[in-house]
């Protein structure tokens, strides 16, 4: 179950050796719709692709899964806080494509 948790923030642990248990997926971004709530999720990336600030050019740890603020309300930026489902956040450039 923690395996598929989008954000990555659910992570299990190997206590013998502290290393993450991670699932293997490939570099991809997607996007994230969640049709049961009406709302426009936010994106998500997998595979350890490198994130860095287009403002100050910080460059974020890198994770086998994270997920990026779409809706821009994320107290978390640029990551995903929920926030999206809480305002009604609808993209709808990707729900007609």
């Amino acid at each position: 179950m923690v395996g598929n948790c989008p954000s990555g923030r659910l992570i299990s642990w190997n206590r013998r050796t502290a290393e993450a248990i991670e699932p293997t997926r490939g570099p991809s971004i997607g996007v994230i719709e969640d049709p049961v709530l009406g709302v426009s999720g936010p994106l998500w990336v997998t595979g350890g692709i490198q994130i860095q600030s287009g403002s100050d050019g910080h460059v974020y740890e890198s994770r086998a899964r994270m997920t990026l603020c779409r809706c821009g309300q994320s107290a978390n930026k640029p990551f995903c806080d929920g926030t999206h489902a809480a305002i009604g956040f609808r993209d709808d450039f990707w729900r007609a494509a």
